[in-house]
């Protein structure tokens, strides 16, 4: 809990906080530039925020550099601390007298505060979690209906799943999501792998192909086994098998020679053929039309011959692939050639049962790793998108049960706020986005106290320790609403601070209490700081 901020530059040099609503309170002129909800930004400034030397930037300007000390109590133990606007980096830890006794960064003071403000929240930070319901003058997150939008331009993805952490319901997902991750890297890599030409990639049509394979070569390499003595006096039934298989393979590569051949030859008759029109055979047409264009004609002839010498260079590639896939063909085909002359020619050899056997077994074993390899990849994309499925599972079931129990709220504040008749804004919540709306009822009044429902409905389901609201909030909202807001406020011990002016329009009561609970009065002649800058 906060329980004082001092700075020399403040007109009163101390200002003490309580538990519970703490009231920033301003005339019943509204008078504005008065230090309400630069107030407002130096508690955010004691709690770790920044945006207070940004959108305040005046402040240092006129002021210059200045330090802020300020008092927390936490389990019965009172810590001081010290922050300035030159290095507001740094945190000073102090003795009670303001004394520095050692530095320590921003992080280390947030993660501190944290721990100390109870947050059981811990897959989102200090400053996320309270930053974003810290609503003043100059922040960028006092949208109605993006209520869960710290910054304006913050991924709807990220609002949402810092809900879900708010409520610390997040391992779960969190727990799948590493499983997810852990996945998709082993994808990743086994992808790369892949690409680089590491391990062998195949097809689901290849990997059928491979499984006959398999079973046709372990078939034959147990036939030899059981047969050995046979194939050693009959190697012709051995040397017949491997030649057909060769004659298949060849008669496969002279089949893509042949379309490669004819590919070719279009490519060449292409190339030969020269359809353009000299200039001599145009001026012959005169002869036969004297009313034709001649000019014309040549332009005609001039873009034509421009496409061609396009054409040519494109036909000329082409055929340079050709005759590159036509060497390797044919490679392939002498290749095919040689081995089955020297197959035919070890027909009396007994060592050609070896070098079978060995071919075999060769051929297995690339085969089996190609498919081991097509297993594997297949199991982790399937586990990948299993996974992916129970990720948006266990979101989307998380997402209703905090949409159920946060309307539910909301319904309960607006009840006492207004009454049971008044409808109630709707949060919806989705795996990837959300909407915050009312409908019937889009007036700004309206809005904004949609936007203080919703933070109050949070600040009481979950272990946020604070709550911030500027008078700007409070502006156009139904006076007798604004007196009941002040109740919903006050019924929390947790510290709240509010900012608010023309106190006596909310009826005797509600002004008393929010008198009662002001911890400054500030007006047009009693300004925050002890210099006032609106007149120079």
């Amino acid at each position: 809990m906060l329980i004082e901020i001092r700075c020399e530059k403040f007109n009163e040099p101390a200002i003490t906080f309580k538990s519970g609503l703490n009231v920033v309170l301003g005339d019943e002129n509204a008078t504005n530039s008065i230090g309400k909800s630069t107030l407002l930004m130096v508690i955010d400034f004691v709690f770790g925020g920044s945006t207070f030397l940004k959108h305040n930037a005046d402040v240092v300007s006129e002021l210059g550099h200045h330090d802020y000390h300020f008092k927390f109590l936490f389990n019965d133990q009172y810590y001081y601390f010290k922050r300035g606007t030159y290095l507001s980096d740094l945190v000073y830890k102090c003795s009670p007298d303001y004394e520095e006794i050692e530095s320590i960064d921003l992080k280390e003071f947030t993660d501190f505060l944290k721990a100390c403000c109870s947050i059981t929240a811990i897959d989102i930070s200090f400053r996320a979690f309270v930053g974003l319901f810290s609503r003043i003058w100059g922040m960028d997150n006092l949208s109605v209906s993006k209520p869960l939008h710290i910054v304006s331009n913050k991924s709807p993805i990220d609002c949402v799943d810092n809900l879900i952490k708010a409520f610390n319901k997040y391992d779960s997902i969190k727990a799948l999501a590493l499983d997810l991750k852990n996945k998709g890297e082993e994808k990743s890599a086994l992808n790369s792998a892949f690409r680089k030409k590491i391990i062998p990639k195949i097809n689901k049509t290849q990997y059928k192909k491979n499984e006959s394979r398999i079973e046709e070569i372990e078939s034959e390499i147990e036939d030899i086994k059981f047969n050995l003595a046979k194939y050693a006096t009959n190697i012709g039934e051995i040397v017949n098998r491997e030649i057909m298989e060769l004659k298949v393979q060849k008669d496969e590569m002279l089949k893509v020679k042949l379309t490669l051949d004819n590919k070719r030859k279009r490519i060449q008759n292409n190339l030969s053929e020269s359809k353009h029109l000299k200039s001599k055979h145009l001026n012959s047409l005169k002869d036969f039309f004297p009313e034709v264009n001649i000019e014309k004609l040549a332009e005609i002839e001039e873009f034509h011959s421009d496409l061609s010498k396009i054409l040519k260079k494109e036909l000329q590639s082409a055929e340079k692939e050709l005759l590159e896939q036509l060497k390797l063909t044919n490679s392939e085909i002498t290749r095919l050639d040689k081995k089955i002359s020297e197959t035919l020619s070890s027909l009396e050899n007994p060592s050609v049962i070896v070098d079978r056997v060995y071919e075999l077994s060769s051929l297995l074993q690339t085969s089996k790793t190609e498919n081991d390899y097509y297993q594997n990849a297949t199991e982790i994309m399937d586990s990948v998108k299993n996974l992916q499925a129970k990720v948006r599972e266990e979101k989307v079931s998380i997402l209703k049960f905090l949409e159920d129990v946060i309307n539910d709220e909301i319904r309960k504040i607006v009840s006492v706020i207004y009454d049971e008749s008044r409808k109630s804004p709707i949060l919806s919540l989705y795996e990837k986005n959300y909407t915050y709306e009312i409908f019937e009822d889009t007036g700004t009044g309206k809005a904004y106290s949609n936007l203080l429902v919703f933070d109050l409905s949070i600040f009481s389901l979950t272990s946020l320790p604070f709550l911030i609201h500027d008078s700007l909030l409070f502006k156009n909202i139904e006076n007798d609403a604004v007196a009941n807001l002040i109740n919903v406020y006050s019924g929390f011990s947790k510290q709240s601070f509010v900012a608010i002016d023309e106190i006596e329009k909310y009826g005797k009561v509600a002004a008393q209490a929010l008198y009662d609970k002001r911890v400054i009065e500030l007006s047009d002649s009693r300004v925050l700081y002890t210099k006032d800058w609106r007149k120079s």
